[in-house]
């Protein structure tokens, strides 16, 4: 599987490189007259994308009650940080990839349930896990002219998420011993993604662009174990806790400029 990954991101990149080349104005001599220039078929843009990630449980479980003990898994504000790449076929639509880093953080809380069971009265024990992965997005870009300079970008696709590997923590305050492990469902998880934004374009200093975009995974990234050992008669309490990787994010994009005109927005 890791060779077919590494196959196809080098796929990706021989085929923007292609497009790449394809896009560029080559000119044609006639006989007796100036060069004209032939005609632009697709154009290809490329720039750094930063992203503030907004986590939602979206329905998933967070918190799992045994007996009188509240397990409590809850995803905090991180960021994904890439590589965007834009091939335009027209003055409407647009083929949008990327390669991005994805840092995700989970808080686990042990503690006392309350009088409801869906908060903490008394807290045991609290510690983070992080878990990373990356992103390969396929997505459809539509724009939407808003002005000589102004776009609005309606963009709406897929992704693929790798996940490099499971994560643990693992800690003992005196007797008590404390577990947290994230187990992967898959190394590879699809995933729906649709954004909308606004971008300004500049003639010399490229293009920048400001959205927001919602990551759904089609299941469960991985699954959230928090264990806690007491001392005997007690034993183990473990509880499992899906983390389901839904997130919003408000995005920032930067496309630098390509040395040549868009045919398509003359």
């Amino acid at each position: 599987m890791k060779h077919l990954i590494v196959y196809g991101i080098l796929a990706l990149i021989l085929m923007q490189l292609s497009v790449s080349v394809s896009a560029q104005n080559k000119k044609q001599k006639i006989k007796g007259a100036e060069e004209v220039p032939s005609k632009q078929k697709v154009f290809v843009s490329a720039g750094p994308d930063v992203g503030v990630m907004f986590p939602t449980d979206f329905g998933s479980k967070v918190h799992v009650q045994y007996q009188d003990t509240l397990f409590k898994l809850s995803p905090q504000v991180r960021f994904k940080i890439g590589m965007c790449v834009r091939t335009d076929f027209s003055k409407k639509f647009s083929f949008q990839t990327g390669l991005y880093y994805v840092e995700r953080m989970y808080e686990a809380q042990i503690g006392r349930a309350s009088a409801t069971g869906d908060n903490i009265e008394t807290m045991f024990y609290a510690n983070s896990i992080k878990y990373t992965g990356f992103e390969l997005p396929i997505m459809g870009l539509f724009y939407v002219q808003l002005g000589e300079r102004w776009f609005m970008n309606n963009l709406v696709g897929f992704s693929i998420d790798f996940f490099p590997s499971s994560v643990k923590n693992i800690s003992t305050d005196s007797l008590v011993e404390y577990k947290i492990y994230g187990g992967r469902n898959s190394w590879v998880v699809p995933s729906v993604k649709a954004a909308v934004g606004f971008e300004y374009r500049t003639e010399r200093a490229g293009y920048f662009y400001l959205g927001a975009q919602f990551h759904r995974p089609f299941f469960a990234i991985f699954d959230g174990f928090i264990e806690r050992k007491n001392p005997e008669p007690f034993g183990f309490q473990t509880a499992q806790l899906p983390a389901s990787g839904t997130y919003f994010s408000v995005d920032i994009k930067y496309f630098f400029p390509t040395g040549k005109k868009n045919k398509f927005f003359d």
